[in-house]
């Protein structure tokens, strides 16, 4: 007996939906339903029953090997290939139907026709209420209908165009990084790997105070070589021949080196760009320099160092996001030191056909460690193991502000700018530039010596009102 459920009784399954390219990516599932398959199997089956029934003399090899080879070449001629080439075509229609314009989503769809009203309606329905009609009233008008809300297209998808596209924004830390003196790149790739907050805060601070030293020998040594700002270069030595070389002693230099930059633009090109004197800053006051942004990190400096570090992580993270902006807008005043690379002198040979001297050096630009080499041809010869900047007249010695020293407390090479002189305590020395370790070197007396200028005046350790 046939119990009643009150449901239509269920039809035959349905087949399973047909998945293209899904066995060994030739052939559709089920296999029953590709006629590529069935190709291949009937074309295998046919060369097995044709080698066996075949009544020639033997090939000499095994028979079982004979129907093997004559099975796999028929199949993978006329049963494989056609497969492959029916999935290149099938590729291909799928790529065309891709790239095809589609109407936006946004678009109202199109109108439908609206289906006659039938007599009868559903048994279920229940009929609207009749209403008398009523004296002197009007029908209500017709209502308008609404038109569909049309949405925005979606941005189109993959890159825009051309023209339409806007550049990035450059990023000063990654330019620094990559293309600036090793001093600098070094310190802004410590600041960007810093863990803490507070290593973070330090390390840029310490960039800082490298960049105004970067700026500051690379105008040294351009000055020494063209013989121009002797009273500058006489307040460096008397700096080098006191207590020594402080965050301050640069950035007051390099503000004493405006008017100096100003009439000699030849001699470090784009410094005069770069900073900004007295005059300047009164007229335009939204407009820093290079000088007053590393004012304000020499600011944060001596406040950290008189007792006013960050107490905590949050206090320090605060404190980077405060003075971050800073660093970067002088990195971007700096630009002008990319044009100005340094470089390792390795070797220097005279060529005797050419008449000059081919110098072999290490490219000491980006935050890696270990320089690239490169090859270039001098009219002049140039010193081994000596630290030189190529400006647009030729290579020009940096000594006896930078030089390439070994430092036993790390163990390696260091770059290292002049700290200071000798006095009756203590030998003349250099500070490296990455750890701030102090190098001694008895050399370096006669050399800061020897810089023009003969009467010093004050050390600038402080700005004159």
């Amino acid at each position: 007996m046939t119990r009643a459920t009150g449901r239509a009784p269920s039809g035959p399954p349905q087949p399973s939906p047909r998945r293209y390219n899904t066995v060994l990516r030739l052939y559709d599932a089920p296999l029953h339903r590709d006629w590529a398959f069935w190709l291949t199997v009937g074309l295998a089956a046919l060369e097995a029953a044709s080698v066996l029934t075949y009544p020639g003399p033997a090939s000499g090899l095994p028979r079982w090997l004979d129907i093997l080879l004559a099975v796999l070449i028929f199949t993978l001629l006329f049963g494989v290939v056609p497969a492959w080439i029916r999935l290149g075509v099938r590729r291909w229609r799928w790529r065309r139907r891709q790239s095809s314009p589609k109407p936006p989503s946004g678009a109202a769809p199109a109108p439908r026709s609206t289906p006659p009203t039938h007599a009868t309606e559903a048994p279920h329905a229940t009929p609207p209420p009749r209403t008398a009609p009523t004296a002197h009233t009007d029908p209500p008008p017709p209502r308008t209908p609404t038109p569909p809300r049309r949405t925005p297209p979606p941005p189109p998808r993959g890159p825009a165009r051309p023209e339409t596209a806007y550049p990035p924004a450059p990023d000063p830390l990654a330019a620094a990084r990559r293309a600036f003196p090793h001093p600098v790149a070094r310190t802004v790739h410590e600041m960007q790997r810093a863990h803490t907050a507070k290593d973070r805060h330090e390390a840029l601070l310490e960039a800082g105070e490298t960049l105004a030293a970067t700026v500051a020998v690379t105008a040294a040594g351009l000055l020494t070589a063209h013989g121009a700002g002797e009273r500058n270069l006489a307040e460096l030595r008397t700096a080098l021949a006191g207590t020594g070389t402080t965050f301050g002693t640069w950035t007051v230099w390099l503000h004493h080196l405006c008017r100096v930059a100003r009439e000699r633009t030849d001699v470090v090109p784009g410094l005069a760009e770069a900073l900004r004197d007295d005059a300047e800053m009164a007229a335009r006051p939204d407009d820093p320099g290079l000088a007053q942004f590393l004012d304000r990190l020499k600011g944060e400096r001596n406040r950290t160092s008189h007792g006013d570090k960050p107490r905590t992580q949050e206090e320090a993270a605060l404190r980077v996001a405060e003075h971050r902006l800073t660093l970067e807008q002088a990195l971007m005043s700096a630009q002008f030191l990319i044009g100005l690379p340094w470089l390792l002198t390795v070797s220097c040979a005279y060529q005797r056909r050419t008449g000059t001297f081919e110098v072999v050096a290490d490219h000491l630009m980006g935050d890696h460690p270990d320089f690239d080499r490169m090859t270039f041809s001098c009219p002049a010869p140039v010193a081994d193991d000596t630290v030189y900047v190529l400006s647009p007249a030729g290579p020009v010695a940096l000594s006896p502000f930078v030089a390439s020293l070994y430092c036993a407390q790390c163990g390696r090479r260091e770059i290292c700018h002049a700290n200071n002189a000798g006095r009756r305590n203590r030998p003349a020395a250099y500070k490296s530039f990455g750890r701030g370790h102090v190098i001694p070197y008895p050399e370096l007396d006669e050399e800061i010596a020897a810089l023009p200028g003969s009467r010093p005046s004050p050390r600038p350790g402080r700005r004159t009102p």
